[in-house]
């Protein structure tokens, strides 16, 4: 397979990306603000991890029983991240509490409807670098997402530090 390395790489890429979901459940020391939006984003790294763990895995695996038809290999391969992008679009953007801002939905169908095109667009062009691109798209998903819990973790309303210390705390 050309460039087996790199789906290889994807697929352990995949592994890792799910267990983000336990380091984002581990930086949230304090009591959840939206019990919704956490167990949203947590199940949500899990299946985009492990969709990039079989688009990865499973490109090369096609590739061992389909060799040496690199063209129905890469199918496979972007039949397997077109899987992820359509269930981001049709069931993680429903409306519902883990989208506080309207905008913010709106903005991930539009980019998730980019991802579809060029999935499909790989699907007439079969092209295996355009497949590595399609399993890079595929990282700003659970980059982001990890990105928003790191954000969300940091304490909002943390008082000043020159503030006055309270009768009896230690100057």
């Amino acid at each position: 397979m050309p460039s087996e390395s790199y789906f290889l790489a994807f697929g352990g890429l995949g592994l890792s990306l799910a267990g983000f979901a336990g380091l984002i459940s581990a930086l949230t020391r304090q009591p959840v603000v939206n019990p919704v939006l956490a167990a949203y984003r947590t199940r949500t790294i899990v299946f985009l991890g492990f969709t990039l763990t079989f688009a990865g895995f499973g490109t090369v695996a096609a590739y061992g029983l389909l060799a040496p038809d690199v063209a129905a290999t890469v199918r496979v391969g972007t039949l397997l991240m077109l899987f992820s992008f359509l269930h981001g679009l049709l069931i993680d953007t429903r409306p519902g509490p883990v989208w506080q801002d309207e905008g913010e939905r709106r903005r991930s169908i539009a980019v998730l409807m980019v991802f579809v095109a060029a999935s499909l667009g790989n699907l007439v062009v079969v092209s295996v670098g355009y497949l590595q691109v399609v399993l890079l798209l595929g990282l700003i998903g659970p980059a982001t997402i990890f990105y928003n819990s790191v954000r969300d973790a940091r304490p909002a309303d943390r008082v000043a530090d020159d503030r006055p210390p309270a009768e009896g705390d230690a100057a």
